[in-house]
């Protein structure tokens, strides 16, 4: 029998004391100028649990050096953020790719991480007029080609004011190619004065030229943009516009009078279609307006009554080529109601009540704009947990109609009364209607891997599913993921049809919506057909940077 003395339990009680704790981790790197391969110092790091639920976040600023340390770091996956005034994050994937991630394990440390900044680029000069004068207060905007709904659109990326000596800069300006416009400043804004039985409010003129000075994009030179580009004297001369008149009838007299004085029946506003008013003025006597100084372009006539009760209005599209408009005609209409109701095929993991309608016309502005007591644009509804959704005061228009996120279904059919408009427009100018809305649950999913031409993974890289056939231009129908550090993407929720994948190393944004854009690329989409609840796998080549890049030229 063996036996263990007391002097023995305390020494093993010693050596079990002493015996060394294994050290919680640390995450260590540099943060470095892509362009040049230098350091970048002062700049802020943070450490993001992949389980943001239940994990910690750290943070940490690099030194003179570049150089970044996270100590004490708890065991899980992390991805690494990155800020730094004048540079933006390298994630060396396809714009939009999540950043990527790496594991931290207990007693091992993480080190050599190199983190990549793109510095960004800066533009500066002046805006002169036609006779060499700087032109003071004019807005310079830098803008590049981007996609919306498939749609390829010149949109403002930076903007600057320029100062009492005409000069502007344009600064944190991402790598790209860019076209630069200026526009004058407005003058006289919204002076009202009456002068006998009308009212004149002064919108003023706005001139405006693209870099150099050229009418419109079409004429104008293209910039491009390299990492941390100093673009200096890029002067604009701008040009004066021709300028035309709208005229019209108001729908009733535009001044009554009561108790105290003369007082305006009526508001009348000029709304362009592309959300880039450019000035103008209106003048209105008793019963017909002029709107003058109005340049060449895609605009809308809204018209409320300031004592709207009844929530009436008129808004009336008008084209301004090369000549004045006249016999513009203004008819009050009052609002629609629109009801609804939403169906469900199977079971959604979230009660109904969760989604929204939206109702979005389809030749309004960008944004919806309140305009008295009423919203031009579109409106959304909530849909109340029997599946019912109601739209009030909407005007009479042509919309597309969206859900919001409803995770586990797809949009099936949208009917208006009797038609279907599941893959159309719904048509209220005709009148109010009832919306019946199917979701459906048997979605499928899809999922594969992605290689480089020469058989290598092809990380973070965007892939495409387009529908096709009856689902022909159902951009709610067409999903959109990245492949992981193994080039392997998981897609969920399709529905059941026909489509075409693509994998992209390198594509603007909404760009493969776009069918133009497609094109030179068919070849190299993989086809497939969903079956209800569905799952395939499917394997791809990635297109690479330089032909996507020719395509959107």
């Amino acid at each position: 029998m063996t036996r263990v003395t007391l002097s023995a339990l305390l020494a093993a009680s010693l050596v079990c004391a002493q015996a060394p704790q294994p050290r919680p981790p640390s995450v260590s790197g540099v943060v470095i100028n892509s362009a040049n391969g230098q350091p970048v110092r002062k700049v802020s790091l943070v450490l993001v649990a992949k389980d943001a639920e239940h994990g910690i976040s750290y943070e940490a600023d690099a030194d003179a050096n570049g150089r970044f340390a996270f100590e004490d770091v708890a065991p899980g996956e992390y991805s690494l953020n990155a800020d730094r005034q004048g540079f933006t994050r390298d994630n060396e994937g396809a714009p939009g790719a999540p950043l990527p991630s790496f594991k931290v394990e207990a007693g091992q440390p993480v080190t050599g991480i190199k983190v990549r900044l793109i510095p960004l680029g800066v533009i500066t000069g002046r805006v002169i007029d036609a006779d060499g004068d700087p032109v003071r207060g004019a807005s310079v905007s830098a803008m590049e080609y981007s996609y919306l709904q498939g749609k390829k659109d010149l949109r403002p990326m930076s903007q600057a004011t320029t100062n009492d000596k005409g000069e502007y800069r344009l600064f944190d300006l991402a790598v790209g190619k860019v076209y630069l416009r200026a526009a004058g400043p407005y003058s006289e804004m919204h002076r009202t004065s009456f002068s006998g039985g009308g009212r004149v409010v002064s919108g003023g003129m706005q001139d405006i030229a693209f870099f150099p000075s050229a009418p419109d994009v079409g004429h104008a030179t293209l910039i491009e943009l390299s990492a941390g580009a100093q673009l200096a004297g890029c002067d604009i001369r701008l040009r004066q516009q021709a300028r035309y008149s709208i005229r019209g009838k108001l729908p009733g007299p535009f001044i009554t009078s009561d108790e105290n004085g003369n007082r305006a029946n009526y508001m009348l506003q000029l709304v362009s279609r592309g959300n880039q008013n450019q000035g103008y003025s209106v003048e209105v006597d008793n019963e017909n307006f002029t709107i003058t100084d109005v340049a060449p372009g895609s605009y809308y006539v809204l018209c409320v009554p300031m004592n709207n009760e009844q929530h009436l209005s008129a808004r009336q599209p008008v084209e301004v080529v090369n000549s004045d408009v006249d016999g513009v005609v203004l008819n009050l209409v009052p609002p629609i109601q629109v009801s609804g109701v939403l169906r469900v095929e199977g079971a959604l993991p979230k009660p109904l009540e969760h989604l929204r309608v939206t109702l979005q016309a389809d030749s309004s502005p960008r944004m919806p704009q309140m305009y008295g007591r009423r919203r031009f644009g579109g409106g959304s509804a909530e849909v109340k947990a029997d599946g019912t959704f109601t739209f009030e005061d909407m005007p009479p228009d042509v919309y597309r109609i969206t859900l919001g996120a409803h995770p586990g279904a797809y949009l099936k059919s949208v009917r208006l009364g009797d038609d279907d408009v599941t893959n159309g427009s719904v048509d209220l100018t005709r009148g109010s209607g009832s919306l019946a809305i199917l979701l459906a649950t048997d979605s499928g999913e899809l999922e594969g891997t992605v290689k480089k031409p020469n058989g290598d993974p092809a990380v973070r890289v965007r892939v495409t599913l387009i529908a096709y056939g009856k689902l022909l231009g159902r951009g709610d129908l067409s999903p959109s993921g990245f492949t992981d550090e193994q080039g392997k993407f998981h897609l969920k929720n399709i529905a059941p049809g026909d489509y075409e994948i693509f994998a992209w190393e390198d594509v603007p944004v909404g760009a493969p919506q776009d069918p133009e854009f497609r094109k030179p690329f068919e070849k190299q989409a993989v086809a497939l057909k969903m079956e209800p609840n569905g799952h395939q796998n499917v394997d791809l080549t990635s297109i690479s940077v330089k032909s996507a890049q020719r395509a959107d030229q």
